[in-house]
């Protein structure tokens, strides 16, 4: 079977397995703490040793998804002069959806890893 070289088929394996857990991410970086976009962006490039980026402007269609959804809300904070920065806060559904979420995230995560067979010498 020919490959089709026009389809990307490998940034539609990352997108797809990154978006499911946006929110997700981003929900427990506001359980610690309000953060502003760029910061978000930021800790979550570290915290998973970069292997999960986004571009800066990638993280409002989540962020304003959520706050319309009242898991989250923002508020707005002068840095300097006139700029601001757009701080986002979880709110208690957040939280709850959060709680849900990491557990929910886990059982998937160990059912997927039963069937790929993560650490399996076998299937390495």
């Amino acid at each position: 079977m020919k490959e089709n070289t026009s389809y990307d088929w490998k940034a539609a394996v990352d997108e797809n397995l990154r978006m499911g857990f946006t929110e997700l991410m981003i929900l427990h970086l506001l359980c610690e703490r309000d953060m502003y976009g760029y910061e978000i962006k930021k800790e979550i490039a570290e915290r998973t040793k970069g292997a999960v980026t986004f571009a800066e402007s990638s993280l409002y269609i989540p962020l304003l998804r959520m706050a319309s959804r009242n898991l989250i809300s923002s508020r707005k904070e002068t840095v300097v002069g006139k700029r601001y920065r757009t701080y986002y806060h979880i709110e208690e559904l957040g939280k709850k959806y959060h709680d849900y979420g990491v557990e929910q995230c886990k059982t998937v995560i160990d059912g997927i890893s039963n069937l790929i067979g993560f650490g399996d010498d076998k299937n390495e």
